[in-house]
């Protein structure tokens, strides 16, 4: 059994593919809440780099349960369209239920990354949040989001480098295995940092990078990484010892008001030619 024992709900964010075969879907629903009470100050800058205007047809891809749809479908108005796809039926479940009854011209439609029902050039944005680090062929995943964008549209995704994720320790070693363990966890824990080559191989142009750094909560940093450190000490990565004396470090910053957690994302979009 491991030692840490979380306040909050347990899951492993590392798997976020597997929502639908999870014990505990409300986990992730949860944490996607969560997070993007957290992101709202980048979120801005995300649709400021698709340069949107009223009447547009987007794409947001991985929409998760839906709350970006919505501020987008305000932004390009009754006369434009928004579409939420997800891998996740239990997502999209949950973003129908919420947002059903909006009179936003808004869809949600179940669809993999890989492989989008779209056809070439049908829409004038789109977009992702959080997910190439999830999905197992990024550069597929990322082709398909250019293929179905028109040209001179924009395509902007937000994503995490996790090895620049910093949280202040005194336990150096500690933290060190644990930031890498997760990066390394991810399909795709250094995607950050790979954006801007990815953009320009895919053909985009007019390539703008905008870094983001996040400060979070000792409560959502438990949400984070509560699932991930109970699997470093199953796999006997890290002891459990080990792991209590970071998380009570951690935590005793906390209460002193001195806990200091960052993660730093990139914000990267380019026009198809």
């Amino acid at each position: 059994m491991s030692s840490l024992q979380p306040s909050a709900p347990v899951g492993d964010v590392t798997r976020f593919t597997a929502v639908d075969r999870t014990k505990d879907p409300g986990f992730f629903t949860h944490f996607l809440d969560e997070a993007n009470e957290l992101a709202q100050t980048g979120k801005p800058l995300i649709l400021e780099a698709l340069r949107l205007g009223a009447g547009q047809v987007v794409l947001d891809l991985g929409c998760g349960t839906g709350a970006d749809v919505i501020d987008i479908a305000r932004l390009v108005g009754p006369d434009g369209r928004v579409v939420g796809v997800d891998v996740s039926e239990a997502l999209i479940s949950e973003a129908r239920r919420r947002w059903g009854d909006s009179e936003l011209p808004i869809e949600f439609r179940i669809g993999d990354a890989h492989a989008l029902e779209f056809d070439d050039g049908s829409f004038d944005a789109c977009r992702t949040e959080r997910m190439l680090m999830h999905v197992p062929d990024e550069q597929r995943a990322l082709a398909e989001m250019v293929r179905v964008t028109r040209r001179g549209g924009r395509v902007a995704v937000f994503d995490f480098d996790w090895d620049m994720h910093s949280v202040d320790s005194l336990h150096k070693d500690t933290t060190r295995a644990i930031v890498r363990s997760f990066s390394d966890g991810l399909q795709h824990g250094w995607i950050g940092r790979r954006l801007p080559r990815l953009f320009r191989e895919h053909g985009l142009t007019d390539v703008t990078v905008l870094p983001h750094v996040l400060f979070l909560t000792l409560e959502f940093y438990e949400l984070l990484l509560g699932g991930h450190l109970v699997r470093v000490q199953d796999e006997g990565l890290l002891t459990p010892e080990a792991v209590e004396r970071w998380w009570s470090d951690l935590r005793a910053k906390a209460e002193q008001g001195e806990f200091l957690a960052a993660l730093t994302a990139f914000i990267v979009a380019g026009t198809k030619r």
